[in-house]
């Protein structure tokens, strides 16, 4: 399996992160993306991770996603997203989220469930859109 790609948005980063990933694979990815954060000196920016077809991690690679939502939260990522389309992987998600702090951060949405998945990312990310909850309500909160 690749290592998970990490891509330049004008939010921030777009991760593709598929399948299994090895304890070695999570390393490169996780190293790729900070010489790409630190490179921003400073700035903030969001995230949208797409994992969708990943199975559950070793306890290994979940360590280094850990490691990883830390780091990210401490250097400037305001919001971010996990895409899924597995109830595996949201569950092993939702419980490192949980485990570190940034789930108040984060929102998770399935692909299979919701056609609209991609704009709802990007409208939590860029503009702190919750998907999570009714659109009127977020009207009259603002």
């Amino acid at each position: 399996m690749p290592v998970p790609q990490n891509v330049a948005t004008d939010y921030g980063f777009r991760v593709h992160a598929p399948g299994y990933i090895t304890p070695t694979e999570a390393r490169a990815w996780f190293e790729d993306l900070k010489i790409r954060v630190l490179a921003l000196q400073g700035k903030s920016f969001g995230m949208m991770v797409d994992s969708r077809s990943q199975k559950a991690n070793p306890p290994d690679t979940q360590e280094l996603i850990k490691e990883a939502m830390v780091w990210l939260r401490g250097h400037g990522m305001e919001r971010s997203v996990v895409v899924l389309d597995s109830t595996v992987a949201l569950i092993q998600i939702l419980r490192l989220a949980k485990a570190t702090g940034v789930y108040a951060y984060e929102r998770y949405m399935d692909a299979l469930k919701d056609p609209e998945w991609e704009a709802k990312a990007v409208g939590w990310i860029r503009h702190a859109i919750d998907p999570d909850l009714p659109q009127a309500e977020q009207t009259q909160a603002r």
